[in-house]
């Protein structure tokens, strides 16, 4: 058994909420930090993908399929949904936008410019690529299949084999300029899973687990790491870590920061003498490690982290990592009871939520959004 952490990467680009003007809806803001949105033109519904456009954020697709009761035994073959929304957070206001060639759900996507890369969660051969400014959506034919993620690299977009357990492959590198593809330069390292990458705005770093017999069962995984150079097309080895994760990561100055809390001390049986940490921050251009600041007490969740102008939201209970100060603040609850299954993006700093799954009472999907302020 892996002793290790997985995690979504949600990316976050900065924005700005506008408070006044003619345009601007009225936000209900509620005692608890949230405000909640104007209702949506989406129909309730769990698992949307969310996007932030750095403008707008964009919620697609996801289930309306009635949510399986705590224990029960329902069938898992829900219909996922096609339509979606745009949120503007500036003027309070929703829009619709057209449809997806492919229903979605629990699908991927970035965005680059002004369009959206979206890789459908049964990925085939194509890339969903929609259009902001034109409301349109078109295909990209893709080298991939599998067990591939998405990570924007300035303009350009690497889609990252996740795993190598089942198999070797190849990364790659796509400029929307030429809708071309270009195979990345092998990487330094041996056989891993749990591969994740990250942007720092000069370097694509690596980040995985080396794959061998029983991970963990005698010594901790630990994430590794390796830079490379898009320029020059060449990779420089970093230093391995003393942590466990190896997602998801923020860009804050020189440092990437992985906010995840708690850690692991292999069990009993097999125990590595220490408790490894399954978050910290490395600075690529010295390949320095760092411990994160001590969490407040009760060990929470992390929810997250920031800086000044961006984010990334892994949840909406918990706390969050401002990289400004290095104090951990506690993310209140959302008003409504308790709800899983939330679509939670980042926009600029700022956390929207929308959607999820009520299981008290009578199970339903929901479609409430809000926004919170850090």
């Amino acid at each position: 058994m892996r002793r290790g952490a997985t995690a979504v990467l949600v990316a976050g680009l900065w924005g700005v909420l506008a408070g006044c003007g003619p345009n601007v809806e009225p936000v209900a803001q509620s005692p608890s930090g949230w405000s909640a949105l104007p209702a949506s033109p989406l129909s309730p519904r769990e698992a949307a993908l969310g996007l932030w456009t750095g403008r707008e954020v964009l919620f697609l697709g996801g289930s309306d399929a009635p949510p399986c009761p705590p224990s029960a035994d329902c069938p898992g073959d829900s219909t996922p949904l096609a339509d979606g929304a745009a949120f503007d957070p500036a003027t309070n206001r929703w829009r619709e936008i057209a449809d997806s060639p492919v229903p979605l759900m629990y699908g991927q996507g970035v965005v680059l410019g002004s369009a959206a890369y979206i890789l459908p969660d049964a990925a085939g051969e194509e890339l969903l690529v929609y259009r902001v400014d034109h409301d349109e959506w078109t295909r990209v034919p893709v080298p991939i299949d599998g067990d591939y993620r998405l990570l924007a690299a300035g303009d350009r977009l690497v889609a990252y084999l996740g795993s190598e357990e089942n198999r070797q492959g190849k990364d790659y590198l796509f400029d929307p300029r030429t809708a071309t593809w270009a195979a990345l330069p092998a990487d330094p390292l041996s056989a891993a899973y749990e591969r994740t990458m990250a942007w720092t705005g000069s370097e694509l770093v690596l980040f995985d687990h080396e794959l061998v017999a029983n991970p963990g069962a005698e010594k901790p995984s630990i994430t590794r790491a390796a830079a490379l150079d898009l320029t020059a097309g060449s990779w420089r080895r970093l230093p391995d870590s003393a942590i466990l994760a190896t997602a998801p990561w923020l860009t804050a100055g020189d440092q990437l920061i992985n906010p995840m809390l708690g850690g692991a001390d292999g069990g009993q049986i097999g125990n590595w003498g220490r408790t490894y940490p399954y978050g910290g921050s490395v600075a690529p251009a010295t390949g320095v490690w760092s411990a994160l600041p001590n969490p407040p007490a009760g060990d929470p969740p992390a929810a997250g982290a920031r800086t000044a102008t961006t984010a990334i939201y892994l949840g909406d209970r918990g706390v969050v990592l401002d990289t400004t100060t290095g104090a951990w603040q506690t993310v209140p609850a959302v008003p409504g009871g308790q709800v899983t299954g939330r679509t939670v993006v980042a926009a600029g700093t700022r956390m929207v939520v929308f959607g999820g799954a009520r299981s008290d009472g009578t199970p339903a999907v929901i479609g409430d959004a809000w926004i919170w302020t850090p």
